[in-house]
């Protein structure tokens, strides 16, 4: 079953458009009183912006991807650690469960990295738009973000950049 992304995509600026509506329509009625509402359709709008990006792109998006030194795709997940961004190995081939195992992403170095026995490059997978935030209750934090649903080894459509070429 094919996808018509250009309709897809077409969708997607239409509800950004209405949430961007609502947003400005809340402020209308009562000022910075609706402020919460204003805020969630704001982000909403924000999430189908980027939901039409994806679409354009075929439903796929570009994500760096974790290689060992011949150039083979490592089974890695890139998090926020304690101290930054760090790859934490994971096992088997998906979504498997973290080895326990943590590299420190994009050091400043490359050959950091490659002491380490890694490469960083890029990759193509399928993606989603979606509100991802982080805190708790007015003081946290939201935003919109692509993400992949399968991370890993297996969700990996092309390899852009592996160290090899």
């Amino acid at each position: 079953m094919s996808t018509d992304y250009a309709s897809e995509a077409d969708k997607h600026r239409e509800k950004a458009k209405q949430a961007d509506q609502e947003a400005f329509d809340s402020f209308e009625r009562c000022d910075t009183d609706g402020f919460l509402s204003q805020w969630a359709s704001r982000i909403t709008a924000d999430k189908h912006r980027l939901a039409a990006q994806i679409a354009e792109r075929g439903g796929t998006w570009q994500f760096p991807a974790l290689f060992d030194l011949e150039g083979r795709p490592v089974n890695a997940k890139l998090i926020d650690g304690r101290y930054g961004r760090c790859w934490a190995l994971m096992e088997g081939e998906t979504n498997g469960p973290f080895t326990g195992e943590f590299v420190t992403a994009f050091p400043k170095r490359p050959s950091t990295m490659t002491k380490k026995g890694f490469f960083e490059g890029e990759v193509v997978r399928e993606a989603y738009a979606d509100i991802r935030g982080s805190g708790t209750g007015l003081s946290g934090n939201a935003w919109a973000q692509v993400v992949a649903p399968v991370m890993g080894v297996d969700g990996i459509l092309e390899v852009l950049e592996n160290g090899q070429d």
